[in-house]
């Protein structure tokens, strides 16, 4: 079997926090709290086919574990150590470092981050649970991970979403603006519509916030002057008359049914 990178003497027998050494792979227990939770199978073996070659060019990053003496708890690398086992390696190159169970949380959400293994709903219950679990703001959260405290509340506002709309983000069927668009919209109807659209590729990200928009504005009073005017249009010109808009910007929207309405129409507007 492949030993990894086995150039340098083995350390199992030191304890030194932040050293460099080799360790069986049977001997590290994956990390319960990995915020990453799908993994490709096909890209996974293309790491293990690289793997296999080339051996683990970046050590894996473990903590002692506190309840097995001589075992290690993955702290961040679970898709080296995946294909590390699917390689048939026996023993891989590890950092040990002390990390309790908070800074191991953010330890592996941070190298998921930096890598772009997350995806938006996984980054959203990351950012939850050290919350949840630890105590810690938004504002705390986004210096630890690097982001803007505006940028993690937008990530925690997915979970609102409806589960068939978080499982169709989870699967990249729509897109993590998308999401943000939809999680906006408090209409339920209207998000349901615009979702269902989305889906079917009738509406793209920019049509999607127009429609947001819209529903986030509050209907115009009528301004009735406007009205009075239309209405002697109306009289004057014999058919439907409407103003779009305010005074100061819009447009005048004339009916006509065939085409002699609209010649009446033009021989009144413009006269020869």
């Amino acid at each position: 079997m492949r030993t990894g990178n086995d150039s340098r003497p083995d350390e199992a027998g030191s304890s030194v926090p932040g050293d460099w050494r080799t360790v069986p792979l049977e001997h590290i227990e994956p990390n319960p709290q990995q915020p990453r939770r799908r993994f490709d199978p096909e890209d996974e073996q293309s790491l293990a086919d690289s793997i296999a070659r080339h051996g683990v060019l970046q050590p894996l990053l473990v903590t002692p574990s506190t309840r097995r003496p001589g075992r290690f708890l993955l702290v961040a690398g679970e898709r080296r150590w995946r294909a590390a086992r699917r390689a048939g390696l026996t023993r891989v190159p590890v950092t040990v470092i002390a990390a309790d169970a908070r800074r191991r949380v953010e330890l592996a959400l941070v190298e998921n981050l930096q890598r772009r293994d997350l995806g938006p709903l996984e980054r959203a219950h990351a950012f939850q649970a050290l919350m949840d679990d630890y105590g810690m703001t938004q504002a705390e959260v986004a210096e630890v991970v690097g982001m803007s405290r505006s940028s993690v509340a937008n990530s925690l506002r997915l979970q609102k979403l409806d589960s068939d709309m978080r499982q169709a983000l989870a699967e990249g069927r729509i897109t993590e603006s998308h999401g943000r668009t939809l999680v906006g919209i408090g209409d339920d109807e209207t998000r349901r519509r615009l979702f269902l659209r989305m889906l079917t590729g009738r509406l793209n990200l920019r049509e999607a916030e127009q429609a947001a928009r819209r529903t986030l504005q509050p209907p115009r009073p009528p301004d009735l002057e406007l009205e009075h005017v239309a209405e002697r249009l109306q009289w004057r010109l014999g058919t439907r008359v409407r103003f779009v808009g305010t005074r100061k910007r819009g447009r005048i929207q004339i009916e006509y049914r065939d085409a002699e309405d609209l010649d009446v129409l033009l021989g009144m507007l413009l006269p020869e």
